[in-house]
């Protein structure tokens, strides 16, 4: 778990600094950034998204809890980024920034599920990753759908939005990925080896895709410019959030249990700082990427 860590951190650092220095060198300009992402979304992320679906293990039902509770915290977090952009009259772009970053918590092992090893052990560490197993199914469907909607200068249908995305390969070859992990899931429950060792490796080379394509249009001022969405982003991450988790895990019964675990973890994570990936989401769907590198390079900084 720790080498894993020192990898992932690693990996993320890295990749940051040699995207950023690319950019301040000449070497690669910021037009190129979106096309890496895209790249990255079309041809790896599918493949990694199938083999992580296919391994996931049936836990417990109070275990079993943990996604869904994750899930519907994500949706929950929807309406209200959507009531933060409204108050502080953002544009669309600023906005689907806003709710991305509400939305969706670093919940891995580069935050939440480490953290949970930190203070819990092993059993943290696991309980950790169930938590964050729903992550990605709700990144590709409704962050997606909701991103679509932000991202364009007329405000979508439900149906057009969905059209979209089964249409374009940056949102259709990851959906394809994990309906193909389900089936696999159903019909060859036990994933062999090979499949965690090839996920193994396209775990960081995909991290390390994406957040190379972020260091090119990474700009520090960013944080300068938007303090105040910052601010309050930070208030819904770290104060509203944990509230409502820790509401749904009292009316899960995790309250009352003698095994604190799965409260504790539920705190954890609902306390996350924004994701990464809320970045990807603003380079892919025409969001304002300098307000989501804001907010999530103040959430991160301030959780750590």
């Amino acid at each position: 778990m720790q080498a894993e860590l020192v990898l992932m951190l690693s990996v993320i650092i890295g990749s940051l600094v040699l995207g950023y220095l690319a950019r301040k060198l000449g070497i690669l300009p910021v037009r190129v950034s979106p096309r890496i992402t895209a790249a990255a979304m079309i041809w790896v992320q599918p493949a990694l998204v199938a083999l992580l679906i296919w391994g996931l293990e049936a836990p417990g039902w109070r275990t079993a809890l943990l996604p869904v509770m994750a899930a519907a915290l994500m949706l929950i977090m929807w309406p209200v980024g959507a009531l933060v952009a409204r108050v502080q009259g953002l544009a669309p772009p600023q906005a689907g920034a806003v709710v991305s970053a509400c939305m969706f918590s670093n919940l891995g092992l580069t935050y939440g599920a480490f953290i949970c090893y930190v203070l819990l052990g092993e059993q943290g560490a696991a309980l950790g990753l169930i938590w964050c197993s729903a992550f990605t199914p709700m990144l590709f469907t409704v962050g997606f759908i909701m991103a679509r909607r932000y991202g364009h200068e007329t405000q979508q249908t439900i149906r057009e939005t969905v059209l979209d995305m089964l249409q374009e390969p940056e949102s259709r070859n990851p959906l394809l990925g994990f309906a193909l992990g389900a089936l696999l899931y159903v019909l060859i429950p036990h994933r062999p080896e090979l499949g965690g060792q090839i996920a193994d490796v396209l775990v960081p080379v995909s991290t390390a895709i994406y957040l190379f394509a972020i260091g090119l249009t990474l700009r520090l001022t960013s944080v300068v410019t938007y303090w105040r969405q910052c601010v309050s982003v930070g208030a819904v991450k770290f104060l509203l959030s944990p509230v409502i988790g820790l509401s749904m895990a009292w009316l899960a019964g995790y309250v009352a249990m003698e095994d604190r675990a799965l409260l504790q973890v539920v705190f954890i994570q609902s306390a996350a700082p924004a994701a990464i990936m809320g970045l990807v989401l603003a380079q892919l769907f025409d969001l304002d990427e300098q307000l989501a590198n804001a907010s999530w390079l103040t959430t991160n900084i301030a959780a750590i």
